[in-house]
């Protein structure tokens, strides 16, 4: 039994439905159960990993475990409940959803976040597999209002070309390291095939909506004050703007890996084909 975290999100459910596709068993947590997709051989279940006393039962013989949590203020806290309720429940082996740049000296505030759950679950006794994807193409769903109203699309990122990963593929490389044992002890870097800037980005998009769209290279001060006019909290803003710096000065961030065609068989989808998919929602 696979237990899923983050499971109503676009990650979770896409691992959820990929499990239930291929006949594998999973249990899906959310705080609103309800709210999920109810598929073939997934049993949701009610369970909050802010409240540790939800867990025990919600754990119960799962062997597996797939850890994710959104951007939040408290994830540390979060994953670590996880990982104490998974030891206590006897599962084997935790696929870890972490991200591209986690590490101690990351100037993101969500990278540093991520690396100190990696050396936790490291140091946990359990079999581990972490996935570090690169940006998601999904960031992009944020910015359809500034699409359909404006015309353009933010970033201060510069020219920087960015490898940017569809969830959907993410997922998929989620699913195969759950189901199959020869990933353990393994970290996989998950990018897309091709690095493109924003600016190529906002053209892509442009051209598949039919519109002309105009890419708007920000600096830090004026995405700064854009992100907490719309109530973006600070701590948020700060990592974002650190890889947007990371992103605009080139080198390491413009790393592609083969792991979504090494381990699914099929290569990844491109940004073309992200933005074919979602053009309604950029059309509005």
């Amino acid at each position: 039994m696979i237990l899923v975290t983050g499971s109503t999100g676009f990650i979770g459910s896409e691992v959820v439905r990929l499990l239930s596709q291929v006949d594998v068993p999973a249990r899906a947590l959310a705080r609103n159960p309800d709210k999920g997709q109810k598929l073939p051989g997934i049993t949701w279940v009610a369970g909050d990993l802010a409240k540790p006393e939800t867990l025990p039962a919600v754990f119960e013989n799962c062997t597996k475990l797939f850890l994710l949590t959104g951007n939040v203020e408290n994830a540390v806290e979060l994953q670590h409940n996880a990982i104490v309720a998974a030891r206590q429940a006897g599962v084997e082996h935790v696929v870890k959803l972490s991200a591209f740049g986690a590490s101690p000296h990351s100037n993101s505030l969500i990278g540093r976040w991520h690396y100190q759950i990696e050396k936790e679950l490291q140091k946990s006794g359990l079999a581990w597999t972490m996935l570090r994807p690169h940006h998601f193409m999904q960031n992009l769903l944020a910015q359809a209002e500034n699409i359909i109203k404006n015309g353009v699309i933010y970033s201060a990122a510069g020219e920087g070309k960015i490898p940017f990963i569809d969830t959907r593929d993410i997922a998929a490389v989620a699913a195969v390291t759950l189901t199959q044992p020869e990933h353990i002890g393994k970290k996989y870097v998950i990018t897309g095939s091709e690095a493109i800037s924003y600016r190529q980005v906002t053209e892509i998009i442009g051209a598949e909506i039919g519109r002309e769209l105009r890419y708007i290279d920000e600096s830090f001060d004026e995405a700064r004050a854009r992100l907490t006019k719309a109530g973006q909290p600070s701590w948020l803003i700060e990592s974002s703007l650190a890889l947007a710096a990371y992103q605009r000065a080139g080198g390491p961030t413009e790393t592609i890996t083969s792991v979504v065609a090494d381990l699914t068989g099929k290569p990844p989808r491109t940004f073309a084909e992200f933005a074919h998919d979602h053009a309604a929602v950029f059309r509005g």
